[in-house]
């Protein structure tokens, strides 16, 4: 079965969608696009805060994987060339 594709901003949405609905997770965790340059065309990865939240990079890895064994990322969606 072939994957929907959704931007990247799509993806992180679904995931902080999802978050809460995991057991480890922490009230406030969230994800974001980490920027190249403060440019959030241009975005070089993913990361989450807060940092400290308990169990957090358990709750993050696991919806990540979910989300990421759904969907397709592109970049390229929804701009123009």
């Amino acid at each position: 079965m072939q994957k929907v594709a959704i931007t990247p901003e799509e993806f992180i949405d679904e995931i902080n969608r999802r978050l809460p609905e995991h057991d480890c997770y922490t009230p406030g965790l969230q994800m974001f696009l980490v920027p190249r340059n403060g440019v959030g065309n241009d975005a070089i990865g993913i990361d989450w805060e807060p940092r400290d939240a308990r169990n957090g990079v358990i709750a993050v890895s696991e919806i990540h994987d979910q989300v990421a064994g759904e969907f397709t990322v592109s970049k390229h969606l929804g701009r123009r060339h």
